[in-house]
């Protein structure tokens, strides 16, 4: 992979064996317009409804497939909620209005941060995949997790700005800045809004050699925002922007 070229990453958040039609659905999508690969956020234990032996052996099989064939499969939290964690008033804005009661990571301390990490990964040990990188629910974080994820083996993180790399040395270590393009669904005015500040950070990403693109289950439901997509991707794709993953990206 060039260092001079330009680079897409699609990444499909929140897959689990509750939205798997809609992920598929989203491949799907992709593939027409061109995008032949992408990063695929797994979450082991979806809102503590989806247990772990949802993951059936058609879905762990389809998964396999699309590794080999040069999708990113990334560990994406593990219950993707806060249940039996406390709010308080420094965080209350990032866990009740930023997110639903979602940023799992956001305070969770090392120690049960390692035990779901591992719980992840003895998950996708057991379905034949590879987790280069965790990316936390809603990319929120305690300070500490970044050190954690790299002494567990991770290859690299990120925020909603940045692209957190875990290399062997300084250079390769560097945070690399890209904002994500990203929607909110929940409510009506999200959607406005989202809209709206993703045509803005369009036409900032076109003039970076990086652009992101950050997907979640029923994104595609929204008729303005799956043409807005659709419309960034054949932008994107016709001015040279290359598919990538985050793994095939930090490895260059």
């Amino acid at each position: 992979m060039s260092h001079h070229a330009r680079h897409l990453i699609v990444s499909l958040h929140d897959a689990h064996p509750g939205s798997w039609t809609d992920i598929e659905a989203q491949l799907q999508f992709l593939a027409e317009l061109g995008v032949n690969r992408c990063s695929i956020l797994l979450v082991p234990e979806f809102h503590h409804e989806h247990g772990a032996d949802g993951w059936t052996d058609s879905i762990a099989a389809s998964l396999r497939v699309r590794q080999e064939a040069g999708y990113d499969l990334v560990l994406h939290g593990y219950y993707h909620d806060r249940q039996g964690q406390s709010d308080t008033l420094s965080n209350v804005f990032w866990t009740r209005l930023y997110t639903n009661h979602e940023a799992e990571f956001l305070d969770l301390p090392d120690i049960e941060a390692k035990l779901r990490l591992h719980r992840g990964l003895e998950l996708f040990q057991q379905k034949g995949w590879q987790a280069n990188g965790f990316i936390a629910p809603a990319w929120l974080m305690s300070p500490t997790l970044p050190a954690l994820l790299r002494r567990v083996g991770f290859r690299y993180t990120n925020r909603l700005t940045e692209i957190l790399p875990f290399g062997d040395n300084p250079a390769t270590s560097a945070p690399i800045p890209s904002q994500s393009l990203c929607y909110s669904t929940r409510a009506a005015w999200r959607r406005v809004v989202s809209l709206r500040w993703n045509q803005y950070l369009f036409g900032r990403l076109r003039q970076t050699p990086l652009m992101r693109l950050s997907l979640h289950p029923h994104d595609l439901h929204f008729a303005p925002i799956r043409q807005q997509i659709a419309g960034f991707v054949k932008t994107a794709l016709h001015e040279g922007f290359q598919p990538t993953t985050y793994a095939g990206y930090v490895a260059r």
